[in-house]
């Protein structure tokens, strides 16, 4: 299987006084998982990846690919106002 780059957002939140971390990937934005760790977290992104191409193998053409020397590529990040 060819292996493609994704960009991730990873979002800690609190779950019953627990943190959890969500995480998803900004060319594949429908598939959204969580981890008590932000390594499980992308451990089990990994898997529902793998699950959702395998079932939807054409979705793999579909996305984004975003070049490193792109000045348009998205960006993640964070300001205080």
């Amino acid at each position: 299987m060819e292996k493609i780059e994704l960009d991730i957002i990873i979002t800690p939140e609190f779950v019953d006084d627990s943190r959890v971390y969500s995480i998803t990937s900004i060319q594949v934005p429908n598939v959204v998982t969580q981890g008590k760790t932000v390594e499980e977290a992308k451990k089990r992104l990994r898997e529902a990846l793998e699950l959702y191409f395998e079932e939807m193998p054409e979705e793999k053409n579909n996305v984004i690919k975003i070049s490193r020397i792109d000045n348009n590529a998205p960006m993640i990040s964070r300001m205080l106002i």
